[in-house]
């Protein structure tokens, strides 16, 4: 699969300026990162990806790739979107901090005063009241889910309003309230439905006028629409079957479950909601809220008996102490992921029309990339022409291909396919004619690769540790 679009973006409109500190991502990165998600999209079968990477107020990578069905008739562009399921919820989480910002409800509120219409029965007698702040971090004890089967196909029929209400007047709290952490689809529908009662707006109207239209996510919307599935809004695709295929999910509205999985967007969108908050300030003029009440949402310490999830995020600490908030989502034929280093101001996003596509393990490699990238000084001026070199190169029977590509003043090998990048990245310095040698931590290694030419002294293979590997003429 060719590549179809790549937007990088040097900054975006109605952003504030931001320090120079701040540099753009190499070119050799980002060919890099191109090429290796073109070629898990070809192995894995993946009809649609976009991704981003934000450095405070800039958006220093977006990728939009792929098609918006399979077989591809229909080219994907940066305005392509696709459900970005339980990543959803922390924007019901926003929404709900928003209004808690504006003094309109309280994280201590119970939920059976804002929702006289809940007939959950409470079994634990003992429990402390269901609240809003329980339902945020998935300490309520209310069940995961409703007693509705939708999340098994073809069929996926999430209940409506109605349905939702009378599923829960039949089911019952599965634990104490802030005993166990649970994580709950039913919390998060919940809240939207407190978002409702609030605000006298659906919920849909809410998220759409309050959050995505002051951010200008242009592109997100509420619910997937039938006129725009195939279109504007990718189709979703199933995991790959024993057949080495993937097959078209079907068709699905979220119904009542909106506000847990019902959004759909892209990474572009998503970075945009990523660089709100690492510019978020106290003022009565903020955007959404105020950057006190923000913060919160990055706290793990709402409840003693949950380690890392905060209010919609979970949050973990790296090795240097950086805080970052994380919330993935999988839904029917959909997987996404947005990571945001809170404390650096760095963050990334991503979507995929397809299952079991492993988001997490995406953004990792595309950072790892993005790291590697960093030490590449920038006046780099390579003593030989290296864009005769790149390519792709037969790695049969051993092995599928590699990638020959520049990267600083020599080359970089890019063993395919990859799913982590950790063992199939190898850099080479150029020593002398088309010979080129194995560098690891700034030193040789002894380790060289020679490239061949034909007569007419167009590169047609490379000799690399006794085996000839042709190139591939594509």
């Amino acid at each position: 699969m060719k590549k179809l679009l790549l937007a990088f973006t040097l900054s975006m409109a109605a952003i504030p300026a931001v320090s120079s500190e701040t540099t753009l991502l190499h070119q050799d990165a980002k060919r890099l990162i191109d090429v290796w998600i073109e070629s898990q999209m070809d192995y894995q079968q993946i009809p649609y990806i976009s991704g981003s990477y934000v450095k405070d107020q800039k958006v220093l990578w977006s990728g939009a790739y792929g098609s918006t069905d399979w077989p591809a008739t229909q080219a994907a562009d940066e305005n392509t979107i696709a459900s970005i399921c339980s990543t959803s919820k922390v924007f019901t989480a926003t929404a709900i901090m928003k209004l808690a910002d504006q003094g309109k409800l309280s994280l201590d509120q119970k939920v059976f005063d804002l929702l006289p219409q809940l007939a959950l029965k409470q079994t634990f007698s003992e429990s402390e009241d269901i609240t809003v702040g329980s339902l945020l971090n998935h300490t309520s004890g209310v069940p995961r889910d409703t007693n509705h089967s939708y999340w098994s196909g073809p069929d996926h029929n999430f209940p409506t309003e109605n349905e939702f209400y009378k599923s829960l007047s039949q089911q019952q709290t599965d634990n104490p309230v802030g005993k166990i952490e649970n994580y709950s689809n039913v919390g998060y529908a919940l809240l939207g439905q407190i978002i409702t009662a609030v605000s006298g707006k659906s919920y849909k109207d809410y998220i759409e006028t309050e959050i995505f239209k002051p951010l200008a996510m242009n592109d997100s919307v509420v619910e997937m629409q039938k006129t725009q599935y195939g279109k504007k809004h990718a189709i979703g695709y199933t995991a790959i079957n024993r057949d080495g295929k993937r097959q078209q999910a079907n068709f699905y509205q979220a119904n009542a479950l909106q506000p847990a999985m019902g959004i759909s967007s892209n990474a572009a969108d998503l970075a945009k909601f990523a660089m709100w908050q690492f510019r978020e300030v106290e003022s009565e003029n903020a955007e959404l809220m105020r950057s006190t009440t923000l913060a919160q949402m990055y706290l793990t310490n709402h409840s003693n008996v949950t380690k890392f999830r905060g209010l919609g995020y979970e949050v973990r600490q790296d090795k240097s102490g950086d805080t970052w908030a994380q919330h993935g989502g999988m839904c029917p034929g959909y997987h996404s992921y947005i990571k945001m280093n809170v404390t650096d101001k760095e963050a990334y996003a991503f979507t995929a029309s397809a299952n079991k596509v492993r988001a997490l393990v995406y953004i990792n490699n595309i950072k790892s990339i993005i790291d590697r990238s960093a030490i590449i000084p920038t006046n780099t001026k390579p003593t030989i022409d290296l864009a005769q070199y790149e390519g792709f190169y037969d790695l049969n029977p051993w092995n599928s291909e590699y990638y020959v590509g520049k990267w600083a003043n020599g080359l970089i090998l890019l063993y395919l396919p990859a799913d982590s990048l950790r063992y199939s990245l190898y850099e080479y310095q150029h020593v002398e004619q088309d010979t080129f040698e194995l560098v690891e931590d700034g030193k040789l290694k002894g380790e060289r690769i020679q490239f061949n030419r034909d007569s007419k002294g167009q590169i047609i293979s490379i000799l690399n540790e006794g085996g000839l590997h042709p190139k591939i003429n594509q």
